[in-house]
């Protein structure tokens, strides 16, 4: 492990078949790419004396792409590309500055030697030389694997240690969170309800509202059988089931309906309740109050979220910082293209 102030980093998986190791390599290459095209490319941007060039961009924005193929589709596939091209030249500029910044925060030399071990284990490689030689098929170096790997992965190092790592949560705040969200935490009551349904036209309405009655008075008497009335009378799809409805939260039901089986007592049947389609009875099985989650029981939860609300803005404040101790120039031709940074993730 790269260690720093005791943090120990983990290499994030890199497992592909081996065969398909040539193909892992190059992939890392759309991130930056090994080797530059002789031909003059465009420059993009300048991070200090690193530049991004339109080819690099274009890599970059094809792998984005390809990675989105692969997990969404449809309307939701769109937004993420719009969202993804919105962010990329940001991103790599920030990748850029991190990776400067890398440098002077880690020593590079043991960096670069633990992803390597890394990703030969990974990939089941046993040697350097084995190593080279696959590398070497692909008109690829050893160098140019370490830069790679220190490229793709030195970003996320910088900011788990100057920015998660600093991220403090206390037991303090985690309570006044827990306070000041109590509703979050709620859990809903809770009834198991059974239903008698008599549907209803307009023109046979009040004959329907008197068999309902009948009905319910039947339902409500002494060592009545409500699942059998209900699988006799009713008109739902429930009737097979003896009229279950099943467990419903508070706030699952119209309010007509919540109205009664949030009220009246348990065992007992509802008065007949109108409905446009024609009329409910109901039988409340059981029921649960509302209750609110101990705190011990959501004490992981509510760290988590203060941890991402902090690092949220703390990753934001360091990124300006970075930026603004940084030489960066960007194409006028490419400014339209740079996501505002309250916009980027």
């Amino acid at each position: 492990m790269i260690r720093r102030f005791g943090v120990r980093v983990e290499l994030p998986s890199m497992n592909v078949n081996r065969k398909s190791l040539a193909i892992g390599v190059l992939g890392l290459a759309l991130y930056g790419g090994f080797a530059r095209a002789e031909v003059v490319d465009e420059i993009v941007a300048k991070v200090n004396d690193d530049v991004i060039t339109n080819s690099d961009l274009d890599a970059e924005e094809q792998g984005v792409l390809q990675e989105l193929y692969r997990k969404h589709s449809g309307t939701e596939l769109d937004a993420q590309v719009v969202e993804a091209k919105k962010e990329l030249l940001r991103r790599m500029i920030d990748n850029r500055v991190l990776v400067q910044r890398a440098t002077h925060i880690f020593d590079v030399t043991k960096m670069q030697d633990f992803y390597l071990e890394q990703f030969k284990n990974q990939q089941n490689i046993k040697s350097d030389k084995e190593l080279e030689k696959l590398l070497a098929a692909q008109d690829m170096t050893m160098a140019d694997l370490k830069r790679k790997l220190v490229e793709t992965f030195s970003p996320q190092q910088v900011i788990h240690v100057e920015v998660s790592e600093r991220i403090a949560v206390s037991e303090k705040d985690e309570r006044a969170y827990y306070e000041a969200h109590t509703a979050d935490f709620e859990v809903p009551a809770e009834a198991t309800v059974r239903e008698i349904v008599l549907k209803a036209s307009t023109s046979d309405r009040d004959a329907k509202r008197a068999q309902a009655e009948a009905v319910r008075a039947r339902a409500a008497e002494p060592g009545a059988d409500f699942a059998a009335i209900a699988s006799e009378v009713s008109n739902a799809g429930t009737k097979s089931a003896g009229g279950l409805l099943g467990t419903v939260k508070k706030g699952d039901l119209a309010a007509p309906l919540e109205s009664e089986a949030f009220t009246i007592p348990v065992g007992s049947v509802s008065p007949v309740i109108e409905a446009e389609y024609g009329f409910h009875i109901l039988k409340v099985d059981a029921r649960t109050d509302a209750t609110v989650k101990p705190f011990d029981e959501v004490k992981m939860e509510i760290e988590s979220k203060i941890q991402n609300d902090r690092f949220a803005a703390e990753y934001k404040k360091y990124m300006v910082k970075a930026w603004s101790e940084a030489t960066i120039w960007i194409s006028p031709k490419y400014q339209d293209r740079l996501a505002p940074l309250e916009a980027a993730n």
